[in-house]
């Protein structure tokens, strides 16, 4: 039976899109940071060093999303485009509280380690 619900606008499928790869990109991202941190790769860093990171990372993505899906005002108010620009508003700031999390967790894990070395010596 076929379904009665139709299909989204391009508009709305473009956003879906654009959001799942910002929020992909950036979680990759925000991946390879915690394991340059982890491994003291990038230096000595403080914490606050590393919620910056998250910050500027977090910015970037957003920046992606917004070039690749831009808000036109000239646009019909539709519901379904405005609930998913909701949404995406929301993902990117779950995504932004998350790589802010991982990056202070992996500086944290970094700090612990060196900490445990000196003990050792």
């Amino acid at each position: 039976m076929p379904s009665s619900r139709r299909s989204p606008s391009p508009e709305v499928a473009a956003l879906r899109v654009a959001v799942e790869g910002s929020c992909k990109q950036l979680r990759d991202q925000v991946r390879q940071q915690a394991r340059l941190i982890r491994s003291g790769a990038v230096g000595e860093l403080t914490e606050a060093d590393a919620g910056r990171m998250a910050e500027d990372i977090t910015a970037a993505a957003r920046a992606r999303l917004d070039a690749a899906a831009p808000y036109d005002q000239s646009l019909p108010a539709d519901p379904e485009l405005q609930a998913t620009r909701r949404e995406a508003a929301m993902l990117m700031a779950v995504s932004a509280r998350e790589a802010d999390a991982e990056l202070r967790k992996a500086w944290r894990a970094r700090h612990e380690e060196a900490a445990g070395r000196r003990w050792r010596r």
